[in-house]
């Protein structure tokens, strides 16, 4: 029995190239911070629009009667919300003693700005019931922080972060980008890696630039597939501390891409339209993609920055040639389970259409860098 006690401890002891590392200062936690913060308000404001002002006070909805009208789904979705922030704000205190309160108090300064802000959206309602338990859910996942701390599960990570990706600020960032490109992809009405959406009725009047209109959709909406997934592909291969693991990334990237797709489509969409996010433009799309990243993988990170950077480009590009239309509405009828879903198509929507934004400006800034790094020693020399 000893003998297995201390076979499990010598498996939670850090790994000698982690321990001898000169360790760079990690702004991962403070980069997911921020990122949280701004798809809670992405979710809790969306569309943007329709700003007024009701004449009521301000601050009145603070002393309403707890609504009747309140679901679990309603209570667990606004708990789970600010549960990953909780959890950032106490890796941001290092789970010291007074994490979970500050925590608490940031979590409630954030939800409790949120439902005043609502008061002024006209398809918004706020809700003194939902600051609890926005504020219920910063405390849980600070709680939950200090309690993975102690089970070594965020050292199991650092680990795994020193193993598999590059070191410094610039990682943390494109691993954040990665996030956020995860959650802009949750929607299983669009396609996978898929940057156009197949309208549901009536297309508006458009004219093809070729005699067979179908063969030209069919074909752009696979171009778009494959930019995608390579754009996407090879910035993760920028993240990697070691090449010889960028096929191994790429395939964990598509797996994990489509599980995805496969939970939220059976939560979300109805039996009939499960595979709405998978087509044979998708299939084709993604298999020229992968045929090209085996190609690309031999060259230098910086050019396989400046290619990523050319199909995130080359993906609005076709985005806005795209000429259908997705309509609202004929998108709802895919769907089975409606709540809550003009919130979570809100939030998708807008990470695809910032989401290239912020991919440029990493990969720029992983050019310039590289390209300085590399005259660099040409300099010293002379």
């Amino acid at each position: 029995m000893a003998n297995v006690i201390g076979l499990l401890a010598m498996r939670w002891q850090l790994p000698i190239s982690y321990l001898a590392r000169d360790a760079m200062p990690s702004w991962l936690g403070r980069h997911f911070l921020l990122a949280w913060h701004a798809v809670i308000l992405v979710t809790s404001w969306y569309p943007f629009s329709g700003w007024r002002y009701t004449g009521e006070p301000i601050w009145a909805f603070l002393a309403y009667p707890l609504p009747h009208y309140h679901t679990v789904a309603d209570n667990a979705l606004n708990l789970l919300a600010y549960l990953p922030l909780g959890y950032a704000w106490a890796l941001y205190f290092r789970c010291r003693w007074f994490a979970p309160l500050a925590a608490l108090v940031f979590g409630a300064m954030l939800s409790g700005s949120v439902e005043f802000v609502q008061q002024f959206l006209p398809q918004r309602v706020p809700s003194n019931l939902d600051l609890i338990y926005n504020t219920a859910g910063s405390l849980v996942g600070a709680l939950l922080a200090g309690l993975f701390s102690k089970l070594l599960i965020l050292r199991g990570w650092h680990v795994f972060r020193q193993q598999w990706f590059r070191e410094g600020s610039q990682a943390d960032y494109g691993l954040i980008l990665l996030l956020l490109w995860f959650i802009s992809q949750l929607n299983p009405a669009v396609p996978l890696f898929g940057v156009v959406v197949q309208p549901v009725g009536l297309p508006q009047p458009w004219v093809s630039p070729i005699e067979n209109a179908l063969l030209f959709l069919r074909g752009l909406e696979a171009f778009g597939v494959m930019l995608s997934l390579m754009g996407v592909s090879l910035i993760v291969v920028t993240l990697l501390a070691h090449r010889r693991r960028a096929m191994v990334a790429i395939v964990g990237l598509i797996l994990l891409s489509l599980l995805l797709k496969v939970l939220f489509a059976g939560a979300l969409l109805k039996p009939d339209e499960f595979l709405t996010w998978f087509n044979v433009n998708v299939l084709t799309g993604g298999v020229l993609g992968l045929g090209l990243l085996f190609l690309l993988l031999r060259l230098k990170r910086r050019w396989q920055a400046l290619v990523a950077l050319l199909c995130v480009g080359l993906t609005q590009l076709v985005e806005a040639m795209w000429p259908l239309t997705a309509q609202p509405y004929g998108m709802l009828s895919l769907f089975r389970w409606r709540y809550g879903l003009r919130d979570f198509n809100g939030l998708t929507q807008t990470l695809s259409e910032v989401w290239p934004w912020l991919a440029t400006v990493y990969l720029i800034w992983l050019m310039v860098r590289d390209y300085r790094r590399s005259v660099q020693p040409t300099v010293l020399s002379r």
